[in-house]
């Protein structure tokens, strides 16, 4: 439950150096690995965000239906409102048909509260060019506009939308893994790894279920020698 969650939180914040919830993750990577590098997202070869996003949306929309079905029209509200049906050939739909009610004017995106929904947009948001930099006691992510700095093998509590996030991270086999546990919102895993050719640079992101299904969006970045748009940095 999210009230034992956020007291054990507090209680790994007190007690980090006795390794709480990071202790798995080793602080030095296999030997000779580094992912070190300048590299730029391969959308050919990378997941679809917006199709993600459009899977959410169906999956929100059906269940704001499951609930309207279950509860009734609110209260005060027009009775036989017009409701759309949403089709199996329908962008990013599965399953049978539901009814999705349809208030006056443009319905509001069933995603503009989501916490699942922020989190993935967050990620996406940093951009298509990433540089590495990867030393023993430091792995930095620059992505020309912001960049954040882990230190392989620690745990921290960290800010987050909601309040704080519990912070693991470190090296798991040949995977460098960010793990982080919020206070309130869904749990955010990010892996990152070389390809088995080691040609590629690869990123797994998943957001565990909170209010949705669980969702996974791998991307694929390619060696390049461009340079990304830089700003005034930003450090998370």
């Amino acid at each position: 439950m999210r009230m034992v969650r956020a007291g054990t939180l507090l209680v790994c914040a007190a007690a980090s150096l006795l390794g709480c919830a990071g202790s798995r993750l080793a602080p030095d990577p296999p030997a000779g690995l580094s992912l070190a590098g300048a590299w730029k997202l391969d959308r050919a070869a990378s997941d679809d965000p917006q199709r993600v996003l459009a899977r959410m949306r169906a999956e929100a929309l059906r269940r704001m239906a499951q609930r309207v079905v279950a509860t009734g029209p609110p209260r005060g509200g027009a009775r036989g409102a017009p409701t759309r049906t949403a089709r199996p050939q329908d962008p990013a739909v599965d399953g049978d048909p539901v009814p999705v009610p349809m208030g006056r004017g443009v319905p509001p995106d069933p995603l503009e509260r989501s916490p699942m929904a922020r989190a993935l947009l967050a990620s996406i948001g940093r951009g298509d060019f990433l540089t590495v930099r990867q030393s023993s006691g430091e792995l930095v992510l620059d992505y020309g506009n912001s960049q954040r700095r882990f230190t392989p093998g620690a745990h921290s509590v960290v800010s987050a939308e909601s309040g704080v996030a519990d912070q693991s991270c470190g090296w798991k086999g040949r995977e460098y893994v960010i793990e982080v546990r919020a206070q309130a919102g869904p749990d955010v895993t990010e892996r990152y790894a070389l390809s088995g050719d080691g040609r590629h640079l690869v990123e797994r992101l998943h957001i565990a279920p909170e209010e949705l299904s669980a969702v996974d969006l791998t991307r694929v970045y390619d060696p390049t020698d461009q340079t990304a748009p830089r700003q005034t940095p930003t450090n998370d």
